[in-house]
């Protein structure tokens, strides 16, 4: 039996077949990846070149210390502007209200909302949850007390793309929440 497509010692694992046709823009040339290159014995450390010289301008004091007191002072902001657990559980009773005031909303949706809530919070309750999760829900629920339904859907898309495998057993329900919110007439 003769083949068409035989294998010689000089073939190497990942070669094409020999019989493989080529177009134009295909390459016969083999790049031998397995070969050293060869050490040269220049000095590249060398002060005398000049092309291997760095200069680097010294750190501006003023720069980094601005720099330091606006992370801090955006850190101390956050921390005091995340709400408690139970800042949020009142925010979300309050809009539940709203829903159901509305009457326009099944009770089987608003069920399934509040069964979402409850897995939310004993995430947070049993410190599942990173402290950036906390904060943006934190800030999502702070959206929706002051009635900015749209920058809280905002948030809540930038939770699921950041953290959604933290968040995956209950962001439904925020997300149906902001949505009745959102259907609710001005």
């Amino acid at each position: 039996m003769t083949s068409t497509n035989k294998s010689t010692n000089l073939d190497g694992w990942n070669d094409p077949p020999a019989n493989l046709a080529l177009s134009d823009n295909m390459s016969t040339k083999r790049v031998l990846l397995n070969k050293r290159v060869p050490f040269t014995n220049q000095d590249l450390s060398a002060t005398n070149n000049p092309a291997n010289v760095l200069v680097v301008p010294p750190p501006s004091a003023t720069a980094s210390v601005a720099a330091t007191t606006a992370s801090t002072d955006d850190a101390t902001s956050a921390a005091t502007e995340m709400l408690t657990i139970e800042a949020v559980n009142e925010i979300f009773q309050t809009q539940i209200e709203k829903l159901e005031k509305s009457s326009n909303i099944e009770k089987k949706i608003l069920e399934d909302i509040s069964k979402k809530f409850q897995v939310m919070q004993d995430e947070w309750q049993q410190n599942k949850l990173s402290l950036n999760t906390k904060q943006t829900l934190s800030n999502i629920f702070q959206e929706l007390s002051s009635n900015n339904v749209q920058e809280a859907f905002d948030m809540h898309v930038l939770l699921v793309r950041n953290s959604s495998s933290e968040v995956v057993r209950f962001i439904v329900g925020i997300k149906r929440l902001i949505q009745e919110l959102q259907r609710l007439p001005k």
